[in-house]
């Protein structure tokens, strides 16, 4: 009747991807950030605000965004369920290092 595992049963990266972008995303809305997330260069390469690197691709600006963006998290945890924890976190730090150029 089940079709596989529920939960983030054999997903540790979907896990860790899903809490650091809820806790990062209470974060900037608790500071006043939110509306600030979004990625400039202006402001990493003349301010040196390195820290809007990881808080662009993790924390999301609204709460409608936030749901939408976890759901999504949650269902490719499939794929790390298919192809591995290994493989799945290597291609999301490629995807994450070619989309910053």
């Amino acid at each position: 009747m089940n079709g596989g595992p529920s939960g983030f049963n054999n997903a540790p990266v979907t896990k860790i991807f899903v809490v650091v972008c809820v806790l990062l995303t209470i974060l900037a809305g608790i500071q006043g950030r939110s509306a600030k997330v979004a990625l400039s260069y202006q402001d990493i390469f003349g301010k040196l605000r390195l820290w809007k690197l990881v808080m662009s691709v993790f924390a999301f600006s609204s709460t409608p965004e936030l749901m939408f963006g976890l759901y999504l998290l949650y269902y490719f945890m499939v794929f790390e369920r298919q192809i591995g924890s290994n493989k799945y976190s290597v291609s999301n730090h490629t995807v994450y290092a070619t989309s910053r150029f």
